[in-house]
């Protein structure tokens, strides 16, 4: 492989190298580093540069400090240089190169300007006919003496210097700070805060774009009238976040016939409940895995929950993403059967009483005519997927909660559930699964257990959809304004566990028909001990105004959290007021000892524009810059109208598809560190100007 630099020659400066400007028609580079001198260089010859002396600025600029900027132009070549003393005055000046080079004491080759206070850079206009100086007007390191800020501008045809100030925004100071313009010097004026720095010249050489260096802003300049227009706020780098910088929406098209309700009418393959990405095929193609939830079904009436397919079995999908083309094929479909080969079902598992708000219990599955369905010990909600380094796949579901761990050929190796399952439901040990996970999240809001799945060093970690109903006497409604979600850590070696609390934002509802994101929609475990979680509301353009859309990703690390395995039980939070930390508000867990993880807002769904679906349940990490999300869109029957009278329903005329978006970030991370003796390139709670 090629280089695509190749060193051809080198050479060592004695006054040290910052910047520097080429003369192509002497064939000679100038060179400034802060002294009182220019060094000159001859690159007839790049592979052996030879120095051709040094210009003394002292012999010719009485009170010159150090030079700080060089430019070369048609010939010509311009020194910006700072007094002797700092604060006072200026020098630019003007070289004509091919009679110093000739005769280097020649001083008709010379021509000084005075401009303002610590030129720092300088520039030739693109046609060549000003020259443009950044004074930066340092103040002394006490402030007794702040002089201004200044452009100053040299117009080489009648040889008068124009000065571009900033008196004019001294009445603006207030406003500009609130704009993000940094103006920090003790009782100083806009004027003497504001320090030019570099200058960029628009290609018709009318305008100039100025940085203001220690005050976070530029400053727009009209160079005819010497006029700064505007002075526009830089804002803040934030480290903690990366930047969005694209999205690509693929639609799936053409799925497959799922099935036929018992009337004759044909459902579509959907209801895609989480996602993995698996790598990339031999073509390039992105390669994924999602699945199916507990198959199509209806709004429910009380504690009856219609389905339409009654012997629906839940599916593990591999398809792939051809992006240049923009197609979504699917090619692999793996149905989940239990340990003797039978087919699993979507149907709930038990059946304690007919209050629905019970821990433990499930809701009642009927048919579209009413007709009472039968439960499936093992039926599958299915809300989440992660394929372990040995090719099997470990699940979540909503019901019991579960963990499922399957076979990469989709068989039921086990299904572990909360301590005391059973035995709620009145059946035999094992019924349900293995019983070793916490007793605590059989108390989970009904169809809201486990929503997503990670795997992380050898760990697996269920995510809770919603808080749970602990106390187990809490009403829906109580649960609705609640924000604590627990996080299961869980060994598939040992079955030992842990659980941590996550709090969601769960803003309230902005109007009737604003819905709260009250709901993990997935997780994904990004590496470093680190995960991203997805919270959601079921709110979606163009139902809904943008306003009331709230859907993120944030980012988390259980560094530091508390583990609550051992806190089930209310506690006093003040004034005799027992409450669990599953309805506790940040103070008072605060108070109680109890820190839940420390989240930073990673990626907001909402602006990337990936807003026009409700249900986003499946999010992936393609690499350090790409997120994959998809929803579930509910087989297309989430807003149907059904006739128990025939067995049919009315279609809904707004249906979803089913969307895969790949959002890109710019990664904001920075080294914060030069003491580790390590690269660490990551995300950090800090701002940059």
């Amino acid at each position: 492989m090629a280089d695509f630099l190749n060193k051809i020659g080198s050479f060592s400066s004695e006054v040290g190298a910052e910047i520097s400007a080429f003369d192509a028609a002497s064939q000679h580079l100038f060179i400034v580093a802060g002294q009182t001198t220019v060094e000159v260089v001859n690159l007839s010859n790049p592979a052996a540069p030879v120095s051709a002396g040094v210009l003394k600025l002292t012999d010719l600029i009485p009170n010159a400090g150090g030079a700080n900027s060089v430019a070369v132009n048609n010939g010509r070549l311009a020194i910006a240089i700072a007094a002797a003393e700092p604060t006072a005055p200026g020098t630019v000046l003007l070289v004509d190169i091919a009679a110093f080079l000739a005769n280097p004491g020649n001083n008709n080759a010379f021509k000084p300007f005075t401009v303002g206070s610590l030129p720092d850079m300088l520039t030739f206009t693109p046609d060549g006919k000003k020259i443009l100086v950044a004074n930066e007007g340092e103040p002394k390191s006490d402030y007794s003496l702040d002089p201004q800020g200044s452009i100053s501008i040299i117009d080489l045809a009648s040889q008068a210097v124009t000065t571009a100030g900033f008196t004019g925004f001294n009445d603006q100071k207030a406003a500009l700070i609130n704009q993000g313009v940094r103006i920090f010097g003790p009782s100083a004026t806009v004027a003497q805060d504001l320090e030019p720095e570099y200058i960029a010249v628009s290609p018709d050489s009318a305008t100039a774009f100025v940085t203001l260096q220690e005050n976070n802003a530029f400053a727009v300049v009209d160079v005819a009238t010497a006029t700064v227009k505007e002075i526009k706020p830089l804002g803040l780098k934030n480290h903690n976040q990366p930047t969005v910088t694209g999205l690509e929406a693929y639609t799936f098209s053409n799925l497959p016939v799922l099935g036929t309700t018992a009337a004759g009418q044909e459902l579509p393959l959907g209801g895609f409940s989480g996602l993995t990405f698996e790598g990339y095929a031999a073509n390039g193609n992105l390669k994924f895995i999602t699945h199916t939830d507990r198959g199509p079904n209806g709004e429910p009436t009380g504690i009856n929950r219609p389905f339409l397919l009654p012997d629906f079995a839940p599916e593990i999908i591999r398809f792939e993403l051809n992006r240049a083309s923009g197609q979504l094929n699917l090619t692999q479909r793996i149905q989940l059967k239990n340990a003797s080969g039978d087919l699993l079902s979507g149907l709930p598992n038990t059946a304690i009483s007919s209050n629905a708000s019970q821990p433990y219990n499930d809701e009642v599955p009927v048919d579209l005519q009413g007709n009472v369905l039968p439960r499936a010990a093992l039926g599958a909600d299915l809300e989440g997927i992660v394929v372990a380094p040995d090719g099997t796949f470990w699940m979540v579901d909503e019901y019991r909660p579960a963990i499922y761990h399957f076979t990469s050929n989709g068989v039921l190796i086990d299904r572990f559930v909360p301590k005391g399952t059973a035995a709620a439901a009145g059946q035999p040990a094992g019924t349900f699964g293995t019983e070793v996970l916490p007793e605590v999240l059989g108390q989970r809001r009904q169809n809201r257990g486990f929503e997503g799945v990670a795997l992380q060093d050898g760990k697996l970690y269920a995510f809770v959809q919603s808080p749970i109903r602990n106390p187990a006497t809490a009403s829906n409604s109580a649960l609705n304004g609640l924000q604590n979600i627990r996080i299961l850590e869980f060994d598939p070696a040992t079955s030992a566990t842990r659980q941590f609390l996550y709090t969601m934002d769960n803003a309230p509802a902005v109007n009737a028909t604003d819905t709260r994101a009250d709901k993990i929609g997935d997780a994904v475990a990004i590496g470093n001990g680190e995960f991203l979680v997805l919270e959601r509301d079921d709110d979606a353009i163009d139902s809904d105004p943008a306003s009331q859309i709230q859907k993120k990703v944030y980012r988390f690390s259980l560094e530091s959290a508390t583990d609550i395995s051992t806190l089930s039980s209310a506690i006093d939070v003040g004034a005799g007021v027992l409450k669990t930390v599953d309805q506790m508000t940040p103070a008072e867990l605060q108070a109680a000892g109890v820190k839940p993880v420390n989240k930073a807002l990673h990626v907001d769904l909402t602006t990337t524009g990936y807003n026009t679906v409700e249900k986003v349940e499946g999010l992936t990490l393609i690499d350090r810059n790409t997120l994959a999300v998809i929803n579930d869109n509910d087989f297309t029957v989430g807003g149907i109208t059904i006739n128990p009278v025939t067995g049919t329903f009315t279609p809904d005329p707004n249906a979803e598809k089913s969307v895969l978006g790949l959002i890109t970030l710019q990664n904001n991370g920075l080294d914060a560190s030069d003491r580790d003796s390590s690269i660490n390139i990551r995300n950090w709670p800090v701002f940059g100007l």
